[in-house]
């Protein structure tokens, strides 16, 4: 009686150890989700509107203003970044800044 069950506790433990269910291994790790960074304070004060005076801008009368190549209304005096692209502000004639704003 007692081998009989010696037997029946090894066959459960067997049985029981083959049932078990593993969860498949993944092999691609999760994915990576980028978001935008947007800067709280945009330096608004050299975004001018389309009927700006120019020459006005330019504090030193040099001549020359910058101004974004990709935001024509982004013009200052001084060489920077432009707040809504990035890029650097091109150094432009007053002519030019104006030519460019049309």
């Amino acid at each position: 009686m007692k081998t009989i069950l010696i037997s029946v506790f090894f066959l459960s433990v067997i049985l029981l150890g083959a049932c078990k269910q593993q969860e498949p291994k993944s092999t691609t790790p999760p994915p990576v989700v980028q978001t935008e960074v947007k800067t709280a304070g945009v330096d608004s004060t050299i975004i001018r509107s389309k009927g700006v005076d120019v020459a006005s801008i330019d504090k030193n009368k040099d001549g020359k203003v910058f101004q974004c190549p990709m935001d024509a209304e982004v013009i200052s005096d001084i060489a920077g970044n432009c707040p809504l692209c990035h890029m650097d502000l091109s150094e432009v004639t007053v002519a030019e800044a104006k030519e460019n704003l049309k």
